[in-house]
């Protein structure tokens, strides 16, 4: 596994966003990765819950920038002028039902925004026209847990250990923390948190209940959140985990994707364990 050289999660079991200065001399300021240091960016999550669920939609920013996405997943718009931007979820069937939408988003220099939406869809050939207010993105039972690490150096900085911390739950409720002691910021590892309580700013905007990234996709979770690294930035994430085997077995799996910073860090568990319930 390659790993880029800069990542953010020291509380990585709760969600992440691009934006803070990094003192790491190696490690690119926001706004080399933007291109411009005046421009910004937003992180668009998509969640649908319920039944005959579309494909996708289609999101677009000020009327003209758009772009696909699944019906779960994420898309970044990058070079946006500081100010309020206007997002919105397009090519939503009759049968599924979205909050607010058009919504603003508000941007800072340098910094990246974030939204999500959350469809709620009913049986097509049923006749209910509304679905009810927008889904909870998930709804529905189901947990998992995670402590312990992929790399199999000790978790000191200047090795290759993530270490990861996580409880989320189906309601979008939780937290994540996460650790790369690999990425270092003035000799302080990076992290990335999401704890919604702690932190509003930090949200899990779409919890699935199984992942094809696992041998048997039904061990599998897949979730979308944002989360703050520890240079302070908010950014979009997902994490995918597989609950594989017992712990100590080795065959658990953890991944995170950062879209965003096109980072992507994953690995089997090599210490601690994942357990979906």
């Amino acid at each position: 596994m390659t790993r880029p050289t800069r990542f953010v999660r020291a509380v990585l079991f709760a969600t992440l966003t691009m934006a803070g200065a990094c003192s790491d001399s190696q490690s690119p300021k926001p706004e080399a990765l933007l291109g411009l240091p005046d421009l910004g960016t937003i992180v668009v999550t998509v969640s649908t819950s319920g039944s005959d669920v579309p494909s996708g939609y289609t999101v677009t920013v000020d009327g003209s920038q758009s772009q696909s996405v699944g019906a779960n997943g994420i898309v970044t718009f990058m070079g946006l002028s500081p100010g309020d931007h206007t997002v919105s979820l397009g090519d939503v069937p009759s049968n599924c039902s979205v909050g607010d939408n058009p919504r603003t988003v508000s941007l800072i220099a340098g910094v990246v925004g974030a939204t999500g939406f959350s469809a709620g869809c009913t049986d097509a050939g049923g006749g209910g026209g509304g679905g009810g207010g927008g889904g909870g993105g998930g709804g529905g039972a189901g947990e998992v847990i995670g402590q312990g690490q992929i790399g199999t150096g000790e978790p000191t900085p200047g090795s290759d250990a993530t270490t990861f911390d996580f409880d989320i739950r189906a309601d979008l409720t939780g937290r994540f923390t996460g650790t790369d002691y690999a990425d270092l910021h003035g000799g302080t590892p990076a992290t990335l948190t999401t704890d919604p309580v702690a932190d509003p700013a930090t949200s899990f905007n779409a919890y699935r209940n199984s992942s094809a990234a696992c041998s048997d996709p039904s061990r599998g979770v897949e979730v979308d959140a944002v989360g703050r690294e520890d240079t302070g930035s908010l950014v979009g994430y997902t994490l995918t985990v597989c609950d594989n085997g017992p712990a100590g077995s080795g065959t658990d799996f953890f991944k995170v994707f950062i879209p965003s910073e096109d980072f992507t860090v994953a690995g089997t568990v090599t210490r601690g364990d994942i357990t979906k319930q």
